[in-house]
């Protein structure tokens, strides 16, 4: 069975959209070439862009087309450039209202931001990573796919080509909190494509050996792999410390002594994985800047600034994010893990009281160092804010380089929009 009216009512819906593009050439010829044109020409344009519209208005569809076309060869006579029928000759103009749109909204109203590093875990986190388990392994394609558009994430799996131990280098370093020496990875800076080699950015490779052959690990700039090479090599360790005190394993330290060569006697054997690890991004943000022209935000608020008026940053500025602890006069300092403002304890700011109190997730609390360590205090001098991560045992933030001057602060974070976590929503 047919239905002629169907096609009948879509081949008149194409003309009078035609009809319409049209119509909207002729005015853009009128407008952009009107010093160019005679008055005549002038007038036979609008002569038929009013004959044109008349017959769109009755619904003439016996008139439309020849209309159209008379239409359409005087335009292309006269129009020049102009009457094109290019996309982009269509489409110039939005594109144009687009972009400014677009970077209106971004300088002034809402912007995307990505958290970098897990200084404000775990109210926010930054790039993370974890061993990928054999569960995981074994999952179904679908559901291995809607894992990664659920947390964005990537996986790293490196393979062995050769049978041995695994052996890791170490080096001696000094924990900034109280000059305590601990072990690390060594890794080295290298430059990293992204968005189809476009754009540079910077990561870390780290090389670990196989019976004396490099294995080579890349990973992003903020995330260090120090924690899932002990997980993965030595479990039962909290730290690379620990191994090293243990007599079990075996050091080779290189001619200067600053690295050593750490045998985990960990076996691969060829077609093995060495370490396969799925790395998470950092929390991704939109970040409410409006609110910052009128008000500025209130002590317990997390906040969005740019580094690029604190001294220490003046050779690499960047955006960071912290919570606000201290307005201008506000005197703080740290006592027992806990914040004092002003003498008195911190009891009424959300996260600030988590601290303080010890909650699930932020038992730690407030850790003592630098401008805050056990028996100071610091005043925060006029035009300018004090800021703390919520990870204080790992937040670079006011207590080592200063104060944020207040017309630093770009905005407020308002929501997490990806990816699909339990923090999902509302900022804290």
């Amino acid at each position: 069975m047919s239905f002629p009216f169907i096609n009948k009512n879509k081949a008149q819906k194409k003309i009078l959209e035609a009809s319409y593009a049209l119509i909207d050439r002729a005015k853009k010829v009128v407008k952009y070439r009107r010093h160019l044109l005679d008055d005549s020409v002038l007038a036979s344009i609008n002569l038929q862009v009013s004959a044109l519209e008349s017959s769109i208005g009755t619904k003439d569809f016996a008139n439309l087309e020849s209309q159209s076309n008379d239409l359409s060869r005087l335009l292309k006579q006269h129009g020049g450039d102009v009457a094109q029928e290019t996309w982009l000759g269509e489409n110039v103009e939005s594109l144009f209202v687009a972009i400014l749109l677009t970077i209106a909204i971004r300088t002034f109203f809402i912007q995307s931001f990505q958290i970098p590093t897990n200084s404000m875990a775990p109210t926010y986190n930054g790039i993370t990573c974890k061993l990928v388990s054999p569960e995981a392994r074994a999952a179904g394609i679908w559901s291995k796919v809607w894992h990664k558009i659920k947390f964005c994430s990537r996986e790293v799996n490196v393979v062995a080509t050769n049978n041995g131990t695994v052996s890791i280098p170490l080096r001696k370093a000094k924990l900034m909190k109280n000059d305590d020496v601990i072990y690390v990875v060594p890794y080295e800076e290298v430059f990293l494509r992204k968005y189809l080699g476009l754009a540079r950015t910077k990561g870390r490779k780290y090389t670990i050996f196989v019976d004396g052959r490099r294995y080579q690990i890349i990973s992003p700039i903020d995330l260090s792999l120090d924690k899932i090479l002990l997980e993965r090599f030595c479990k039962g360790y909290s730290s690379w410390k620990e191994v090293v005190a243990d007599s079990k394993f075996d050091q080779n330290f290189d001619q200067d002594r600053r690295i050593s060569i750490l045998n985990t006697k960990y076996p691969i054997a060829v077609g093995d994985t060495i370490i396969r690890f799925e790395i998470f991004p950092g929390d991704m943000l939109f970040v409410d800047k409006i609110s910052c022209h009128f008000r500025l935000p209130k002590v317990g608020e997390s906040v969005v600034f740019t580094t690029n008026a604190i001294e220490h940053f003046s050779k690499n500025p960047k955006f960071f994010i912290k919570r606000l602890v201290g307005r201008p006069t506000n005197t703080l300092n740290i006592k027992n893990n806990q914040l004092f403002v002003d003498g008195k304890l911190v009891t009424t700011n959300g996260i600030s009281e988590k601290l303080n109190s010890k909650a699930e997730g932020y038992e730690n609390g407030y850790y003592p160092i630098g401008m805050l360590a056990e028996g100071y205090s610091v005043t925060v001098p006029e035009k300018n804010l004090f800021v703390l991560g919520d990870n204080s045992q790992d937040s670079y933030d006011s207590r080592f380089w200063g104060f944020v001057p207040e017309k630093s602060i770009c905005g407020r974070p308002c929501i997490i929009f990806y990816p699909f976590t339990n923090r999902w929503g509302k900022c804290k």
